[in-house]
């Protein structure tokens, strides 16, 4: 069983990211997203939701760097990087910041080194590219840089 809940509204938002989709709440009535999932749209209280496809690309907004795993499943990740996203589509979504992006420099040898092993993460401002990913049971969104021109 999955150690985080999750509300039925954001069905969609989970099963999209089973296959490969990253997805949010659009409203119909004032035409805006949202970043969570809800049973109405925070903006105008509007019932009328859809879920949408993100093309999955937006700009890092926060940075922090987690030197202690919140689950079991991500303490082979520790030291990790999260980010806040704001996506084109004008929604925000949380991500770790892609492992292999981080770990420049990292030595397993070297156990300093695994103090410094999220020496390279993402600037606030810096354009990414979000995709699903799982980690044991959990399915989470991970970041990694992306070139501009290939977006």
């Amino acid at each position: 069983m999955s150690s985080i809940a999750r509300r039925g509204c954001a069905t969609p938002f989970v099963e999209g990211l089973a296959v490969g989709l990253i997805r949010y709440q659009f409203c119909l009535s004032c035409e805006r997203p949202q970043n969570l999932a809800k049973y109405r749209c925070v903006n105008c209280g509007s019932k009328s939701l859809i879920w949408a496809d993100s093309a999955g690309v937006g700009n890092v907004q926060a940075v922090t760097a987690i030197r202690r795993a919140s689950d079991p499943v991500f303490q082979a990740l520790v030291p990790y990087v999260i980010v806040l996203v704001r996506m084109r589509e004008a929604f925000s979504l949380m991500a770790i910041q892609d492992p292999s992006e981080s770990q420049e420099g990292f030595s397993p040898d070297d156990p300093d080194s695994v103090k410094e092993r999220s020496c390279r993460p993402l600037q606030i401002g810096d354009l990414v590219r979000l995709y699903p990913k799982r980690w044991g049971e959990q399915q989470g969104l991970v970041a990694f840089r992306s070139n501009p021109l290939a977006v």
